[in-house]
């Protein structure tokens, strides 16, 4: 199989993904805060730009999952490379052990706002408000998971191997129950029964409160449609067509499952929760991310409109840079007060927010603007 280059669609769909969440909380994102500047924070376009409180899909409810499935589409690049330069399967383990590791260790070094109530990074050892299961760390665990699956297992059992991990996520989400349950209990109905909930406050957080310990499982499928899409934009045989019509059936397969999952009769259905990552979430936000990356790489890669694309692609040069940057060592609210925080007082709330976060997100991308023309990019 021939040589593959680079494929610059993955670059600015990291970017276009990472500007969703280039800040920290409070506010879920830019251009939710536009919108309730002009009036229409209320919306049903503003909601898509906030997380939805339980069941259901919003937009940016796929944006976390849609960095994960990138990270998987990159792995069957990065891994062959790796091969070409003689590197053993062994060697190559270590090297996913090290960067699931270090991302891990990356996301407990962050800090940042969750429904407005301050979480703190490991450094500050306050353990009542540390969150264990960060965005980064989760990331890094189910990365490395399908990272390993992709090294020692062939296509078609990684997919049974996703089916397995589904549907045994559909069953304990479904049916499991917290111990002292009352009988009967629907744990669907009455979340705190739920046994994901029960053990992750008990076993798996500082904080004692469920944080997606347990749904980091579900999370390795999303990593493993990933790395399926990676296979197909890999292979040398298929056509950019080709490859673009493929990412769209897989797109289309695993719509297909999701609705199969969240409408199954007789008391089986498992609704789109993306707080536990359930089954059908997992499968939507799956079709959403292969779909997005098919548009992306027809637009950018087979057609050769790139220009639009820069602004993203500065940024996905260097996304967990970025990302860690601006909830470790830049203060986010010092930072804001600092350069906005006079304007601010001239304005009204709304603007004074939107002129905030868009400056610091400008000062954010002229930093990675030096980054890139200097050429350095920093890996984990």
């Amino acid at each position: 199989m021939g040589q593959v280059k680079r494929l610059e669609s993955l670059d600015i769909l990291r970017g276009f993904d990472m500007f969703f969440i280039f800040l920290p909380d409070p506010a879920p994102c830019v251009v939710f805060v536009f919108l309730a500047m002009i009036g229409l924070g209320d919306s049903a376009l503003a909601a898509q730009f906030d997380h939805v409180s339980w069941a259901g899909l919003h937009f940016y409810d796929c944006i976390f999952p849609l960095f994960l499935f990138i990270s998987g589409v990159t792995w069957p690049f990065s891994c062959e490379s790796q091969r070409s330069r003689g590197a053993s399967s062994a060697a190559i383990s270590l090297k996913i052990l090290r960067r699931a590791a270090l991302l891990f260790l990356l996301g407990a070094m962050v800090q940042t706002k969750i429904d407005g109530v301050q979480e703190y990074g490991i450094l500050q050892f306050r353990w009542e408000s540390f969150r264990v299961w960060s965005v980064i760390g989760r990331i890094g665990l189910a990365w490395g998971a399908a990272a390993f699956l992709y090294l020692w297992f062939g296509r078609k059992a990684r997919l049974w191997i996703a089916g397995a991990i589904l549907v045994g996520m559909w069953a304990l989400i479904r049916f499991a129950v917290a111990p002292g349950a009352p009988e009967g209990v629907d744990p669907l109905l009455e979340r705190q029964w739920m046994w994901s909930r029960w053990f992750d406050a008990n076993f798996l957080t500082t904080a004692h409160r469920p944080e997606g310990g347990v749904s980091t499982i579900a999370m390795v499928a999303t990593a493993l449609f990933g790395v399926h899409a990676g296979e197909i934009l890999r292979d040398a045989e298929l056509s950019p067509e080709r490859k673009t019509v493929r990412l769209i059936a897989f797109s289309g397969i695993l719509s297909a499952c999701g609705a199969v999952v969240a409408l199954a009769p007789f008391g089986l259905a498992l609704p789109v929760v993306k707080s536990i990552w359930s089954s059908s979430f997992a499968l939507f936000a799956g079709a959403i991310s292969a779909a997005l990356l098919a548009l992306f790489f027809w637009i950018v890669d087979v057609k050769g409109w790139r220009r639009w694309g820069f602004f993203f692609k500065v940024i996905g040069m260097n996304a967990i840079t970025i990302y860690v940057l601006v909830r470790t060592v830049l203060p986010y609210e010092y930072e804001k007060e600092y350069f906005f925080g006079g304007l601010a007082r001239f304005l009204s709330p709304e603007v004074a927010e939107f002129v905030s976060q868009a400056g610091l997100i400008a000062l954010g991308w002229l930093l990675l603007l030096y980054l890139y023309r200097k050429k350095i990019f920093l890996r984990v």
